[in-house]
Order: structure tokens, then sequence, then C-alpha cells
């Protein structure tokens, strides 16, 4: 029989790094929800926090490298073959192209692993290429820069006080939005639907 336990960790899916509270049954998380002692999100979780076991079950989910075959089709293979087709793959297009015909993009998992920040820029400088791209690049840049303007530092981002905010305009922002870059707002407690303000009442 199939020991239940529960289990806690930091959700790996976003730079809010909430907490979260895992039934684990066997070898399967069967529930997902946030923790409600954790001291930076106490118990408010985003959709995909709730939905962490369906991810890590999710039968598509890549654990293994695959490459594409002469036949068109993606087949299993071990690391290293994956990274000499890697090497042969951008070898060929630095040559033929120059470096700059290269993008490197550094996703939202490079900072919940230490692998990113180990790699990612040795990975970079080797491939000489101006165009470098990030989830900031796309997310929240355009932050960034009203910031160094306003402030003079990109990195002096206020955080409103949602907490303490009797009226909140909201302008281009969704307040369904699961999180926002920079300041990651609560969302639901403890795995819970967020609630609607009450008639009258504003975000």
């Amino acid at each position: 029989m199939n020991a239940t336990r529960t289990a806690y960790r930091t959700c790996p899916l976003c730079e809010a790094v909430c907490g979260l509270e895992l039934t684990v049954t066997g070898d399967r998380i069967t529930s997902a929800r946030g923790d409600r002692a954790h001291v930076l999100s106490a118990g408010f979780v985003c959709p995909k926090g709730a939905t962490f076991g369906q991810l890590v079950h999710d039968p598509h989910r890549l654990r293994r490298p695959l490459l594409r075959g002469a036949d068109g089709e993606h087949h299993e293979v071990t690391w290293d073959e994956a990274f000499a087709a890697v090497e042969a793959g951008l070898t060929g297009v630095l040559t033929r192209h120059g470096r700059d015909a290269v993008a490197v993009y550094l996703g939202n998992p490079n900072v919940h692993t230490m692998a990113g920040p180990l790699y990612g820029g040795p990975l970079v400088k080797a491939v000489g290429s101006r165009n470098v791209f990030s989830a900031s690049t796309v997310d929240q840049m355009p932050k960034h820069v009203a910031c160094g303007y306003l402030y003079g530092n990109p990195d002096a981002i206020p955080v409103p006080d949602v907490d303490r905010t009797d009226l909140l305009v909201l302008i281009g922002a969704n307040p369904w939005s699961p999180t926002a870059a920079c300041a990651p707002p609560r969302t639901s407690r403890a795995g819970s639907p967020p609630s609607r303000p009450a008639a009258g009442g504003s975000w």
C-alpha cells in the first residue's frame, strides 16, 4: 500500500519562488497547494504552482535528450550524442554565417539552478554573438529602462504595497494574471481562487 506524506518545497516556475505544500502518495504528487507557513508567499500560489503535480507527471514531459533522425522523427539519445549534435550544428552555423547569426536566449529556469549562472556566462562568451536575450528582454525590460531614467538605477524597481492600498488603478495590466515580473502579487491562498472585491470596493 502506497503511503501518503506531506512534502514542502519552493516552486521553481518563476521568480516569485512561492512555498508549496505537496501531498505525495507513493512516488506521485497528488495535490499541490500554497504553504501557509512560508515566510514569503504565506499560502498564496498561482495556477502554475497549484498544478505542479500535473507538470511533474505529464507523460509528454521531456526526460531525455531527443535528436531528429533521418526519418524526420525525434528519438531519444544519450547526452554525449546530444552535445555532439549541438556542437556540430553550432560550429556549422558560426563557420558559414558568423557569430551574430546565433542568438542566445536565457529563460527563467536559469535563475532556479546553479547551472544557469555557472554556465550561461561562459556559453555567451564562447558563442561571441551580440544577440543575447532573456526572459527580462521580453518581460520587464521597459520597467528597468523607466526606473533607470526615473531613479538613476535600472534595478531600483518600486514594489506596490498592495496590502495597504485603498485604490489601485491598473493600466494595461491584468490582475488575474498568475504573476507579474518584478512585483509578484499574491494571487490565491492555498490553492483557492482569489476573491473578487466586495460590491463597491476597489482593487
